[in-house]
């Protein structure tokens, strides 16, 4: 009876991670909107794709965890055993893949009709051809990792989230005259490089614009690539690992918090399979191929894909010049009677001021904090810090603080998710520049933003 009560109780609530899933998809119903700009409904589809990469590398990571440690894990997961979670996902995952596939066919032919054409290697003209060699020659080639895997001894480790074109040729099998009886068949990788913007933009002709993908440039040029090698047949399939990336704090109570947090983020490259993508479209052979060096298990969730992967380069897809197929840019507004002109202190001394970002500027924050590190009369700052941009007015303003003589201390957040690099290196600086540094609450996130001056 109780137990009937028990499961009973469970059935009450949605699952965290599926109720999460659920809302990625609301983010694919925007890029379905027809009302949203044309650009911005590819860029929709670019946040939908790096949430799912997030959500694997954290949440589904856990799910798998539980899952070879051989536990139900019903408790952790809300009364659902972590197999049959796993397998609701990769289910419910490779559906809405299908449908942002659908989504990026419908906004690419909208496109077409405005002029822009996202094109691929069977659709370039002579000239085009003739501007992709140039610029592969220029900007790709002395960018580009190949690693030919026939023979090769150990497999290289696949970077997390990267994309890489997996090759099957067939080399050509006539010598002297006489033939094989069987295809010799080599593989290989390229990465993709991240360095290189992932839409190439082509020269307009007769005012319609052109845009190929860096994927599809690399195809186009394989033969230069490969020109070493006499081959019949050559093609090329996307591929995609996702690794494990729930940070690991180990027990060692001779290493400080944040060096711990250092070396868990630090051994995230070598995180454990928990995705692999692939085109559809595939070689058999070279996808069992494939997952066997990889060490791909059932436990993993194996999505068949589309040609592209990686989608969430589509946040930075080009504006093109095109303001009519994006979001009105929303300048953000001053406070209404405070200037940036002269002592801000002395103003807020007088009256408050409320400060609503990003639709009122975020420079005055900025300000409050260098005039603060200036002024005579203040003594201490101390601050929460959750996230810091990779270019941080913030951390400077504080270290200013502390070299001018006062008592600065910060409570940062080390484990903001995927922010943590950022949060690292400016930790260690401040703490190098004589800032008295919190690293955080044993079992809790601190994500409040709080300063007293």
């Amino acid at each position: 009876m109780m137990m009937a009560e028990s499961k009973k109780s469970y059935e009450r609530f949605i699952n965290r991670d599926l109720s999460w899933l659920q809302f990625n998809a609301r983010v694919l119903q925007e890029a379905k909107d027809p009302s949203v700009p044309l650009i911005e409904r590819l860029r929709f589809l670019g946040i939908f794709s790096n949430n799912l990469d997030e959500f694997f590398k954290v949440r589904y990571a856990t799910i798998k965890r539980i899952v070879e440690a051989g536990k139900l894990g019903r408790n952790e997961l809300g009364g659902m055993a972590a197999k049959e979670l796993q397998e609701q996902i990769t289910q419910t995952v490779i559906s809405q893949q299908q449908l942002s596939l659908d989504i990026l066919g419908s906004i690419e032919k909208e496109l077409g009709k405005e002029g822009i054409h996202i094109i691929n290697e069977h659709q370039i003209t002579e000239d085009q051809s003739v501007f992709i060699t140039d610029y592969f020659l220029r900007e790709v080639s002395p960018a580009l990792v190949t690693i030919i895997l026939t023979g090769l001894e150990n497999f290289p480790a696949l970077k997390d989230s990267a994309a890489y074109l997996a090759v099957r040729m067939v080399l050509s099998d006539a010598k002297e005259g006489l033939e094989k009886e069987h295809d010799q068949v080599n593989y290989a990788l390229i990465e993709i490089p991240k360095v290189i913007d992932r839409f190439v933009v082509l020269p307009e002709q007769n005012g319609q614009k052109y845009i190929i993908l860096l994927d599809d440039l690399i195809r186009h040029c394989l033969g230069i690539i490969f020109s070493i090698f006499s081959y019949k047949e050559i093609s090329a399939y996307m591929i995609k690992i996702t690794r494990d990336a729930e940070l690991d704090i180990d027990s060692d109570l001779s290493r400080s918090f944040l060096e711990k947090i250092s070396k868990s983020v630090a051994r995230r490259s070598s995180g454990d399979p928990v995705r692999f993508v692939y085109d559809r479209d595939i070689d058999p052979e070279m996808l069992t191929f494939l997952m066997e060096k990889m060490n791909i298990e059932s436990t993993d969730s194996v999505i068949p894909g589309g040609r592209y992967h990686n989608r969430r380069d589509y946040m930075k897809f080009p504006s093109l010049g095109r303001q009519d197929l994006l979001y009105e840019i929303k300048v953000p507004l001053r406070i209404k009677g405070l200037s940036f002109e002269g002592s801000l202190l002395a103003k807020i001394a007088k009256k408050d001021y409320l400060l609503h970002a990003p639709y009122q500027s975020f420079r005055y924050v900025v300000k409050f904090l260098r005039e603060a590190a200036l002024d005579p009369q203040v003594q201490s700052i101390k601050i929460t810090i959750y996230r810091l941009a990779e270019v941080s007015h913030i951390a400077s303003s504080l270290i200013n603080a502390a070299k001018n003589g006062k008592d600065v201390v910060v409570q940062i957040e080390l484990r903001a998710r995927f922010d943590e690099v950022a949060n690292i290196h400016y930790a260690e600086q401040m703490q190098e520049e004589g800032v008295r540094m919190i690293f955080g609450v044993k079992g809790l996130k601190v994500h409040c933003k709080a300063c007293v001056i």
